[in-house]
């Protein structure tokens, strides 16, 4: 850590070695499934994008399979945008408990989720229902996204390496604190409600602080040209990717969230050094393989 940015919470920087130990050698003789299963759950009547952004995110940062429950209302626009993704339609426009009964029935097994992109604010009712039975029931880590950021849900979840993805909006609205504007103060803000929550915080922005409440780190990579909507929603994909294809090697969310951060951070930075600041989420998602490639390495 640079002794000009030192704080009374020490920090690391994110790298290729990170990501390198995060992301897993692939066996010669895995099957369809066997490198990810990720669920994505969110959406709504005014925001059907970020979903598809989520689940498009992590098919290519190398899980096998996505399933995308969306409101039924907007599953056909969805299922139009890509045959790789499978659709659960939901039949009530909102994620309410009956709707998560029917998903839960549904659902094969998972080694992720990602739920709340494109949710819009509703009744947390359904959100905690899936919560309870995957997080708790099926030991499924997820990933929260958007909306369903609430320290309510946060409560169903403490210590069991789930990750929150606010921005500093939301981390104001959730925790009820500012978090800051120097490193320093973001860093120890960041790292103290992480503990007192027992989640894994993202905090997003041109350097995003990632924190357990005990281990810390700290992501540069990006550009001043990520700022189009849908960029959060690529980084909740890729954390789920990441986390699903993790799932069973002990490896700790925190770093898992770390490293996706960096890998949005370099495809952003690819994007925007293509395209200028004329880029939209796809043209980042696009470019995950190509930051990842290097990294692909066989049992």
């Amino acid at each position: 850590m640079p002794e000009t940015e030192k704080n009374l919470v020490d920090w690391i920087e994110t790298s290729d070695e990170l990501l390198r130990r995060v992301l897993q050698p692939r066996n010669p003789d895995s099957h369809k499934g066997d490198n990810g299963v990720v669920c994505v759950v969110g959406g709504s009547r005014l925001f059907h994008g970020a979903p598809y952004f989520s689940s498009m995110a992590s098919l290519r940062t190398g899980a096998d399979l996505v399933y995308l429950a969306v409101p039924k209302l907007i599953a056909t626009a969805v299922r139009s945008l890509s045959p790789a993704l499978i659709v659960f339609p939901v039949a009530d426009a909102k994620l309410t408990t009956g709707a998560a009964d029917a998903l839960l029935k549904w659902l094969p097994e998972i080694d992720s989720l990602v739920l709340g992109p494109g949710m819009g604010r509703q009744n947390l009712d359904g959100a905690k229902k899936l919560i309870r039975e995957l997080s708790l029931e099926r030991k499924v880590r997820a990933s929260v996204d958007a909306e369903a950021q609430n320290v309510d849900l946060y409560s169903l979840i403490k210590n069991k390496e789930c990750v929150t993805t606010p921005h500093p909006g939301e981390f104001k609205r959730v925790f009820g604190v500012d978090p800051g504007n120097s490193l320093e103060e973001k860093v120890a803000v960041v790292c103290s409600k992480a503990k007192e929550f027992g989640i894994i915080i993202v905090l997003k922005g041109a350097s995003t602080i990632i924190s357990d409440g005990y281990s810390v780190f700290v992501n540069k990579t990006g550009s001043p040209g990520m700022t189009c909507g849908g960029i959060g929603d690529t980084l909740s994909g890729v954390i789920g990717g990441l986390m699903a294809q993790a799932s069973g090697t002990g490896l700790k969310s925190v770093e898992v969230a770390a490293a996706a951060s960096y890998v949005v951070g370099l495809a952003g930075k690819q994007a925007v050094s293509e395209k200028g600041f004329h880029i939209v989420a796809t043209d980042i998602i696009e470019k995950i393989p190509d930051v990842l490639k290097p990294f692909d390495r066989v049992l």
